[in-house]
């Protein structure tokens, strides 16, 4: 099962700082290792356009890959740990606490989850 990248996607000049999906983000999702359990997303999104992925909370980076964000759509793609590298492509909002992505497309299979979304929110 493939866990979505968060997350995360050149930010481009005309976003405002509540606009940027810069920050740390936290969400919860399905434990690979245990059926029907969850377990915490923390995701980390520099303004290099770089992203890094701690499954578990516990400051382990399992995966890294890079975004580019224009307007209200980032293109994500996982650089290494990853079992898929292929390209996403999500439109985001962010608020104040929380950011949601919306899968539009993706060349990696249930990145973002069956329904195609994942809220974060603010760590």
């Amino acid at each position: 099962m493939k866990y979505l990248p968060f997350l995360l996607f050149c930010l481009s000049a005309n976003l405002s700082a509540q606009d940027s999906p810069v920050g740390e983000w936290k969400t919860m999702v399905p434990d690979r290792e245990k059926e029907g359990a969850m377990m915490p997303l923390h995701v980390t999104i520099k303004a290099d356009n770089l992203y890094w992925l701690d499954f578990g909370g516990d400051g382990s980076v399992e995966i890294t890959g890079k975004y580019v964000a224009k307007g209200n759509q980032m293109v994500i793609e996982d650089v290494e740990g990853s079992d898929c590298n292929g390209k996403g492509i999500y439109t985001f909002e962010v608020t104040d606490e929380s950011m949601t992505m919306a899968r539009v497309s993706d060349e990696c299979e249930g990145r973002a989850g069956p329904e195609g979304k994942i809220v974060f929110s603010r760590r």
